[in-house]
């Protein structure tokens, strides 16, 4: 009898140590996925498609921005300090305002010795650039605005524009008349990071040697009465 029941005992040990060892063996984890209209739906946004960068150069050998930017970061011994010729879009046009005052926001001339910034404008790669990290500046082609004012009076008498005052011989150039907002332009210009006239960039910038204006500034819209 006492031995029935150490067999019966023994049994139901090795019966339990099965399920215990078969249930740490085979774990395991039940997922349920829900389907159909009580499915949850996560709302992700639409990944954005980038334009792809503009070439280093125009069919011409001249510079994208974009180009001699890069260029400079690879190569900067044989950028810097040496003329580039970069083909872009004037996008922005300095021009001095009196601060304060009967005539305050309107135009400087001479009469009101603003204090002002050298004359520069801003190319960029595409006529709507408007981000400051993508705009080059062109400097160095006047000492003021009444230089341009003045060269453009001169250019609509017909007569050949001067040059800037106070710069030798070997280094004058005719002031630009057409700089204006708009128009598709190459400068030719040594790429530094700072001009003679002071004006500086890190990133880089043209003092101006000469240009080609390949597309005018489009006409002024009409003035709406």
């Amino acid at each position: 009898m006492r031995r029935g029941l150490l067999a019966v005992a023994g049994l139901m040990f090795g019966v339990t140590a099965a399920l215990a060892t078969g249930c740490e063996g085979e774990s395991k984890l039940n997922v349920v996925i829900e389907q159909g209209p009580n499915a949850p739906n996560v709302n992700l946004p639409v990944v954005p498609t980038l334009p792809p960068p503009p070439p280093a150069r125009h069919a011409d050998g001249s510079y994208t921005l974009y180009g001699l930017r890069h260029e400079s970061l690879r190569n900067p011994a044989e950028t810097f300090t040496k003329q580039q010729r970069v083909h872009g879009f004037i996008v922005s046009v300095y021009i001095p305002r009196v601060a304060e005052g009967p005539r305050a926001g309107q135009i400087c001339n001479e009469r009101d010795r603003c204090m002002e910034e050298r004359p520069h404008v801003y190319i960029a790669d595409t006529r709507t650039e408007r981000d400051p990290q993508r705009l080059m500046m062109v400097t160095g082609y006047a000492t003021s605005q009444y230089e341009i004012d003045d060269a453009k009076r001169v250019a609509r008498s017909g007569h050949p524009p001067a040059a800037p005052a106070g710069q030798p011989a070997a280094l004058q150039h005719t002031i630009p008349t057409d700089f204006d907002e708009g128009a598709e332009v190459v400068v030719t210009g040594t790429f530094s990071r700072r001009a003679a006239n002071g004006q500086a960039d890190s990133a880089g910038l043209l003092e101006y040697v000469s240009h080609t204006t390949t597309t005018p500034a489009p006409p002024p819209a009409p003035a709406h009465r």
